[in-house]
């Protein structure tokens, strides 16, 4: 067993003991507080590991945070534009759109910690599926820290 699927594991038994709304509160509060560069890089190599239904959950929370932005006017179709994705595969779940986006929104950290804080609570599901990088951090808020 790799060290990747070892930390899966522990993560998954680890998470397991929480009730989904404390690994959802601890993730929240992870992405709240991390580097955005970090979440964004973070969520980039957790697609791969994500099911279509849960990558358009979280492709339809990044297209509804870049509407709900003041600055795109309520269209995440800007959003996508500058990108160079289309906005239906984002929203189907498209790994390639949806990690696109993820990258493009390094340059709005407040949208994607808005992005991701509101995926995360509404998917506790999938924080298993999540990088290595971004469980570590969410099991040390059960810590108390990270």
């Amino acid at each position: 067993m790799s060290f990747m699927d070892n930390l899966g594991k522990m993560a998954g038994d680890f998470l397991g003991g929480a009730t989904p709304q404390q690994a959802a509160d601890a993730a929240s509060d992870h992405v709240a507080n991390a580097d955005p560069n970090e979440v964004a890089d973070g969520l980039t190599q957790s697609v791969g590991n994500m099911n279509t239904p849960t990558l358009s959950s979280l492709g339809q929370q990044l297209l509804q945070t870049y509407t709900n932005h003041p600055s795109f006017d309520g269209d995440a179709n800007t959003a996508t534009q500058e990108a160079g994705v289309s906005q239906a595969s984002v929203a189907a779940g498209d790994p390639g759109a949806v990690g696109t986006m993820l990258q493009f929104a390094k340059g709005h950290p407040e949208i994607l910690q808005t992005a991701a804080s509101a995926f995360m609570q509404r998917n506790p599901g999938a924080l298993a599926s999540l990088a290595p990088s971004l469980l570590q951090g969410i099991m040390g808020r059960f810590g108390g820290g990270a």
